[in-house]
Order: C-alpha cells, then structure tokens, then sequence
C-alpha cells in the first residue's frame, strides 16, 4: 500500500461540495426566474384576451339599428374605452392607450386587436446582471373578430 505525499494529494471534497453547491443554487435561480417569465406572460396574454372581448362588445348600436342586416361594426371610441377600463380594473393601468397599451382596430371596424406588454422582476437573474443588459419583456397581442351570429 503506497501512502500519498502532500503534493501529491487530491481534489479536496470540501471544495467539490461548496462547487457542486453552487452549481445547483445558479441552476435553481435560473429555473426560477423562467418560470417566472412564463407565468407572466400567460397572465399578459390573459390580460389581452380579455381587454380584447371587453372592447368587442362595444357594438354601434346606432349602425346596427339603421340596417340590421349589414354586419355590425364596433364603436371605436367606446371600445377603446371598455378596454382600458377592463385592464384598469385588473392590472391597475393607468395610462392607456399607452406605450404598453395599444388598441387597433380593423379598416372596417368588424375586429379589435390589442397588445399588452410588461417587463418580468427578476430575481436571480438580476442579481448577477452583467453589463446593464436590456429587461425580459413579455408581450401579447389578442384580436377580435366580429360575425355575425345565426338567428
């Protein structure tokens, strides 16, 4: 049995350990923080759809009654204002239309379309930011389309 002389020792478990302890705190926090971005954005995309409905349900009655016959159109200034109304009452928007915020409507105002977006808070992700890099933004778009339904 031969002995090992100091220099020649090996790797030292403590140190392996504290490696391998790293290791998975780096991979745990980076699982996290995607996580974290998917939720967000299921929820920005939940937000969308349903700021889009909102707005979808702001017929031109006044349209609609001259000839019910001729599909309906929307309002376009009573749409814009039940979507922003639905998305202040369920994320607290207070500037909308906004930069993050945007409502179009199709030429021929049968179709709403909105688009939402929010920047992700970070955790791990940010603690170890190199450089001041750009935020994750998360965005989605949801379009309505109206028909006409069969009596």
């Amino acid at each position: 049995m031969r002995r090992l002389r100091q220099e020649e020792g090996g790797f030292s478990a403590p140190i392996m350990v504290l490696i391998m302890a790293m290791m998975v705190l780096f991979i745990g926090g980076i699982s996290i923080d995607l996580w974290r971005v998917i939720a967000d954005h299921r929820e920005v995309s939940g937000l969308a759809d349903g700021a889009a409905i909102a707005g979808a349900t702001a017929v031109d009655l006044a349209a609609f009654e001259a000839d019910p016959t001729a599909d309906p159109v929307l309002d376009p200034g009573l749409a814009t204002q039940r979507v922003c109304q639905y998305m202040s009452d369920h994320e607290g928007v207070t500037a909308c239309p906004s930069a993050t915020l945007t409502v179009d409507f199709a030429p021929d105002l049968t179709a709403i379309e909105v688009s939402f977006q929010r920047e992700v808070e970070l955790t791990f992700l940010r603690i170890v930011e190199v450089g001041g890099a750009d935020p994750i933004v998360v965005y989605s778009d949801a379009l309505v389309e109206l028909q006409r339904g069969t009596p």
